[in-house]
């Protein structure tokens, strides 16, 4: 089987971009959210963006092996 096509690769890491910065972005909506009901004014968007932060990143990492162990051994 080929490798994957230049094309390929962009549409991963572009859809990669967009869960990446969607998943720090829905993180702070909830922290503003959360603020504005318990009225606990930067700590919610503070712990919450933190948090998607770091679930992004975990995303991330463990997509982009997928990545590399689909193009290194690609399925029949």
């Amino acid at each position: 089987m080929r490798p994957p096509t230049p094309l390929v690769h962009y549409g991963r890491y572009g859809a990669l971009a967009f869960e990446f910065s969607g998943t720090i972005a829905a993180g702070a909506a909830v922290g503003y959210l959360l603020d504005r009901w318990l009225h606990t004014e930067p700590y919610g968007v503070t712990l919450c963006t933190l948090l998607a932060v770091a679930g992004g990143f975990a995303r991330l990492i463990q997509v982009l092996r997928r990545f590399d162990r689909l193009d290194r051994d690609p399925e029949p």
